[in-house]
């Protein structure tokens, strides 16, 4: 069954038609392992953090890998918040809260 070219990405047509269907086929497994290493990290909720509300959660990354990180419980943990990827909320949560009266 001949593709269109809109159908077909630029590289994929570039290639030849006998060669096509491996190259989507290894796309498409590629793809699936993605799906399962994020429903897996998803998943991985109840196991990390079985006692929290899931509305403290937040995922995180540090070194490009992503973690789940409770909101109400990292800033007494400072080696795991040093270790963070920086953003706009793991700054706000590094700096010091002042004391007022």
């Amino acid at each position: 069954m001949p593709f269109s070219c809109l159908q077909i990405p630029f590289l994929l047509r570039n290639i030849p038609e006998n060669k096509r269907d491996d190259i989507k086929s290894d796309l498409k497994d590629i793809k699936i392992k993605e799906l399962e290493n994020e429903l897996n990290f998803y998943k991985s909720i109840f196991k990390t953090h079985y006692n929290s509300a899931v509305f403290n959660l937040r995922i995180k990354t540090i070194h490009g890998e992503k973690i789940w990180i409770d909101r109400t419980n990292i800033v007494t943990d400072h080696l795991l918040l040093r270790k963070l990827d920086l953003d706009e909320e793991v700054i706000e949560w590094k700096t010091p809260v002042r004391c007022e009266r």
